[in-house]
């Protein structure tokens, strides 16, 4: 394949958004690297649109004040969840959402920063205090979380956007040089790599004894843990994104717009295709959701693929990419290139808030339990109230938005199109003032104590 001729097919559509991403020179491969990554999401805008099929089809009605209210009243606020012990795919699990532990407000100290001089578009995989990101200066790193020191650092042809996944022994991740790859995950030494053909821009999942992945042109497979031996394949179509399981349901979604459910053993369980390129697709409670090129959010029936419900976010000639979505509780929250973020019910499909920002939102958040987290190419990570959608705070990156951020147990990580890379401490929230009832039911619980 000829490299230098696919960057100059993407050239023209990147000139839309050309100020939005970085001007830093670099060797071809690093271009390819950086600027296909973005790309993708340009190209999305300059998809044919397609018109709402509000006939025949699962679109929500209107949602009631009173519905909204009673929506946003069980979201679970108290609920902290645990970091894992391995981190099967994307995200670290088929939800998208990258949050673990308490929320954390402003201010934020900063614990350490690594500054590459390349984009970092690739969000880190966390197991064991140990961070596992690629970039696009051709290295794979293994980084302590807690100090920012290199623990290996892995040097390939070109550059890295998917995220990596990991188990006990080695770390999996998939390069533009069309190879995916099989680390030891303490000394960083190679134990196999395969090739799949085309650049990789997808994420890798590690599903029981499958690694899985896919390529540029339109192709998935299912390697051997062991030893990278392929299983099984297909061929979808269109740049591969994704993939997200849930159970024994393999989700892949590609830019020629297909959603596609595979078993583990390869079985095509169904195939759905639409005419505008898909966001890589979130996995909860048996429904899939997908972002569309035109606008539109899908959920879909895990097991049948059937529409449940969809969406057109976007009213208006000019359509919007929209990024991958993301699940908490009830919510699904979901950036779009309108410089939106919108907050929709997980059921039903309605929009429950929405919040604009000065420019594009292609990442994904984190969603915490009453904070949501979104990182603009305003070069802004903006803190949100998860009830209402209110501007709670921001904070400055330092350069337009990269790799999608990753919350756990108070500290921030997230890298920008600048070539840093940073761990920011949050403060945590002072708990709620007592109201006089609260107080005065305490200082008699505290003299009952007492009294005899």
């Amino acid at each position: 394949m000829n490299v230098a001729n696919e960057v100059e097919e993407f050239r023209a559509g990147a000139a839309v958004h050309s100020k939005t991403r970085s001007e830093r020179a670099g060797t071809e491969v690093a271009v390819v690297a950086g600027f296909i990554a973005s790309a993708l999401v340009v190209m999305w805008l300059l998809s044919r649109p397609e018109a709402p099929s509000g006939k025949g089809s699962s679109l929500p009605g209107p949602i009631r004040l009173a519905e909204v209210s009673s929506v946003l009243a069980t979201i679970d606020t108290s609920r902290t969840d645990t970091l894992p012990g391995r981190w099967p795919q994307g995200r670290g699990r088929p939800r998208g959402n990258a949050m673990w532990g308490f929320d954390v407000i402003t201010p934020f100290d900063t614990l350490w920063t690594i500054d590459t001089g390349f984009e970092f578009f690739s969000a880190p995989a966390l197991v064991d205090e140990v961070l596992y990101l690629g970039c696009n200066d051709g290295r794979f790193r293994a980084v302590n979380a807690s100090t920012g020191a290199t623990i290996w650092s892995r040097p390939v042809t070109c550059g890295l956007c998917g995220e990596a996944a990991v188990c006990s022994t080695a770390v999996y991740f998939g390069g533009q040089d069309g190879y995916v790859y099989a680390l030891d995950r303490r000394s960083g030494r190679q134990l196999w790599r395969s090739g799949l053909g085309y650049h990789v821009f997808s994420d890798v999942a590690l599903l029981d004894t499958l690694v899985l992945a896919g390529n540029s042109q339109g192709s998935v497979a299912a390697l051997n843990v062991a030893n990278g031996y392929p299983v099984w394949s297909d061929s979808p179509g269109g740049v591969v994104l994704g993939p997200a399981f849930e159970d024994s349901v393999i989700v892949f979604t590609t830019e020629s717009g297909r959603v596609r459910a595979y078993s583990p053993d390869g079985t095509i369980l169904w195939s759905k295709s639409f005419s505008s390129q898909a966001s890589p697709p979130s996995i909860s409670e048996e429904k899939v959701f997908v972002g569309f090129s035109n606008g539109v959010v899908r959920c879909l029936g895990a097991g049948s693929g059937n529409i449940l419900w969809q969406l057109d976010l976007v009213q208006s000639q000019a359509r919007s990419v929209l990024s991958r979505p993301v699940v908490r509780d009830t919510l699904v929250l979901v950036g779009s290139c309108s410089n939106f973020i919108h907050c929709l019910h997980a059921e039903s499909g309605s929009l429950l808030w929405e919040q604009s920002f000065e420019n594009w939102v292609q990442v994904p958040p984190v969603v915490g339990p009453s904070i949501a987290y979104v990182s603009s190419d305003d070069q802004r990570l903006h803190l949100l109230d998860l009830r209402t959608g209110e501007k709670l705070d921001s904070l400055e990156m330092g350069g337009y938005s990269g790799t999608a951020p990753l919350l756990a147990n108070g500290t921030l990580y997230l890298g920008n199109t600048s070539g840093q890379f940073f761990a920011l401490v949050g403060t945590v929230p002072p708990p709620p003032p007592e109201t006089e009832g609260e107080a005065a039911d305490s200082t008699v619980t505290e003299e009952s104590t007492i009294d005899p």
